[in-house]
Formats: C-alpha cells, structure tokens, sequence
C-alpha cells in the first residue's frame, strides 16, 4: 500500500460514489444500517441526491434494503462458499453490534482501503469476544481470511480481547495499545496516543492565543479508558507547564450529570473554554448551557473531537478535530495481512489531524498565521469552514465543481 490516504475523497462523480457505496455495502455484516444519504454526502463531498442516485441502483440490485422511516440496511447475502484454503488477501472484520460513530468512521475507511488496495473483507457481526467471538472467527478462517481486524470495542471489554487474540486461530490486528499485545496493534508502541497528546496541547494553547483563562477538560467516568487516561494525562501536563488552573468534569450518562457541570461552570462565563474528549459530550454540555440560556462562542468556547456526522448539524455548528480514519483503516489493514505472514507492519508516526474551526471555538477572524503554524508544527491543520458544507445544495447532482471545495 502507497502512503497514508485521507477516507474524504474529493469531489466524487456519481459513478465513483456508487463504487464507495457498493464496496461499503459489501464490507459491511448483513443487516448493518447505512449512514443517512446527508451524512454520506458529507463523507463524500458531494450532492446527497449524487448520494440518492448511487443508492438506488444498490437497492435495485438488492444489496440494500430500503426501510421508510427506519433507514437503509444491507440485505441479506449468498453464504460464500467454501475457498478451498487461505486467500492472501482476504481478510475478516468481526464488527462489535454496540458500536458507535467512531466504529462506523473506521468501518468506512477500512471498506474505502480494501477497494483501492484490492482486499476482500469478509465481516460478521460479535456479541462479544469470548465465545461468540471465538466462533465467528472461526467460520471466516473457514471461509479463507488469512488474518481479522476489530475496528473498535470497548474499553470495558480490553481483557476479553486480550484473551481472545491469543485464543484466535489466525492473527487479529487491534485499533488500540494493549500491554501484552503491542506487535497486534496498528501503530507502535512509541507513537500510539502522540495525536491524544499534541492535540490536546494544540487545543490549550489556541485557547490561551485567544485570551481564555480558565481551560476545562469534559470527558467521561470512565476510569479504565486508555484514551481518557491519556487525555487526561496531556491536558494535566498542559495546565501544570503554562500554570493555568486545572478543572475537570468527568460525567456518567444522562442529562442530570451533565447539568450538574454546567451549573458549576456557567461561573466561568465569558472565560471559560473546554477540551471535550469526544464530540458527544461536547453537544451534550452545549444542551444543558441552553438550558441557562448560555450560548457558545458567546459565553464560552469548546472544541469536540472525531468530528461525527451529528457535530455538522448542531446549533450553532461544533468546532471539532477530525480522527484520520483513512489512516487507522490503512494500517489497520496492513498490520493484519503482515500478522498473517508472520511479520508485523506497523506506523511509526501519528498522523495529522485536521481542527474544523466552525462556530463554538470563537476561531471566525481570530486565526493569525502565527497560530496556524504552531498547530501545524503539534499536527494539528486547521480547517475553516466559512461556508455550512456547499456541496449539500439540492442542485447539480452528478458533480460540484471542485474548485469550490
């Protein structure tokens, strides 16, 4: 495989659409729910009717299934035969069914570097990765894949993937670090989590740039996240070396935590900015500060994180840093067929990522070139979208020019 791809391919025709499409629908398990045609569109930068077209002629061929008012599904497929042996490139993707948008962002990378690599995936869904697991892994060696990947599971579930790689009958490649497990992992063990780091330092400091004097970090109580503990660890770091106050909310699930932060912090306004671990809990703080009649960027400043379909579409817009899923599916791949060799390939580096700097950051004509290279130089590339994504507008449907991306 050739460098590091980005899954936002640029300006795609219809029938360039239609293959992404079809080579999702093909990589995705049976029943699996489409993104909504806006949310592709957005994926794809193109018209969503672009979007509408290419999925029709899917349903017409019965990959998909459309569903009013509940969404578009893939169909049922023929049960492979038998492949009479390993398939060099063939591998499995064992899709946990409690996943998320990040899972899903991850899932359509990996669908968009098997088609321009020329990897067949077979996937299948898992309850878990004890028994379930074990027998579903099973059934695609059966079918031929010479090694599988897990796009996500959750951080509760780290010990059952632990045990499962090692019960696995062929190599398993893991999107996160486990101790024990560090040549499965898509990316070495010195570099995993530099994006956590620099980033979150990135995002400190082009609070400080615009004067804020209180930086919070919101996340989730989740004391066993890797991903937190890391977060956490670089926002510690952050506040210590530039001598700003630390304050940290950490919520469970549901509304009540959440208010009861918000409550605490509208003190804060006028001065406060938030690191949010996620774009999930960024929208969710958003909500409870409407509730006071507190508004970003008016009262205060936040930033989300992966950048998912619903941070597009929040009022006003989420200013968010974008996961490069291009890049963990390409490696992701790459580990698993290496594994499968009995070699390991893994990145070395971290990639960059992109800020989206929308309406919650206060970023609009406050963004000098001073602060554009010292993010460059913490990988972090900032995207200003002055325009809510011109591509969506209900005309021209084969193609947007793409001198106006």
């Amino acid at each position: 495989m050739g460098g590091i791809k980005r899954l936002k391919i640029q300006q795609l025709k219809h029938k360039q659409v239609e293959t992404e499409l079809r080579q999702l629908s093909a990589t995705l398990p049976v029943g699996a729910k489409l993104p909504a045609e806006r949310d592709l569109a957005i994926e794809y930068r193109c018209n969503f009717l672009t979007v509408r077209k290419a999925l029709k002629q899917l349903v017409d061929e019965g990959l998909i299934i459309r569903r009013i008012g509940s969404g578009t599904f893939i169909a049922p497929k023929e049960v492979p035969k038998s492949s009479g042996g390993p398939q060099p490139n063939r591998v499995g993707m064992l899709v946990y069914e409690k996943g998320n948008a990040y899972a899903d962002g991850v899932i359509q990378a990996i669908a968009h570097t098997s088609l321009t690599e020329s990897i067949e995936i077979r996937s299948c869904w898992v309850r878990d990765f004890a028994d379930d697991g074990l027998r579903q892994a099973e059934l695609l060696m059966n079918e031929g894949c010479v090694a599988l990947t897990l796009p996500w599971f959750p951080h509760t579930m780290t010990e059952e993937v632990r045990s499962f790689v090692h019960r696995c009958p062929i190599p398993v490649s893991i999107p996160i670090l486990i101790p024990g497990l560090e040549r499965h992992c898509f990316v070495k063990q010195a570099a995993f989590g530099d994006t956590l780091l620099t980033g979150t330092e990135g995002l400190g400091r082009y609070f400080m740039q615009l004067g804020h004097s209180r930086i919070a970090f919101l996340g989730p109580d989740a004391p066993g996240d890797l991903v937190l503990q890391q977060k956490l660890g670089a926002y510690s770091c952050f506040t210590s070396r530039e001598n700003v106050a630390t304050l940290c909310g950490l919520v469970a699930p549901g509304t009540h935590a959440m208010d009861q932060i918000a409550q605490r912090w509208k003190e804060f306004r006028g001065e406060l900015a938030i690191l949010s671990y996620d774009d999930a809990h960024a929208l969710r703080f958003l909500t409870s500060m409407h509730k006071m009649g507190l508004s970003a960027p008016k009262d205060f400043c936040i930033v989300g994180y992966n950048n998912s379909d619903a941070s597009h579409y929040s009022d006003p817009p989420l200013s968010t840093v974008a996961q490069s899923f291009g890049y963990i599916g390409e490696w992701l791949l790459k580990s698993a067929l290496a594994l499968s060799r009995g070699e390991v390939c893994q990145s070395e580096e971290s990639a960059t990522l992109d800020f989206v700097v929308r309406q919650t950051c206060n970023g609009r004509g406050n963004i000098t070139p001073a602060l554009s290279e010292m993010l460059r130089k913490l990988k972090l590339n900032i995207i200003q979208e002055e325009n809510a994504l011109p591509w969506l507008a209900e005309t021209d449907p084969e193609l947007v020019d793409s001198s106006a991306a």
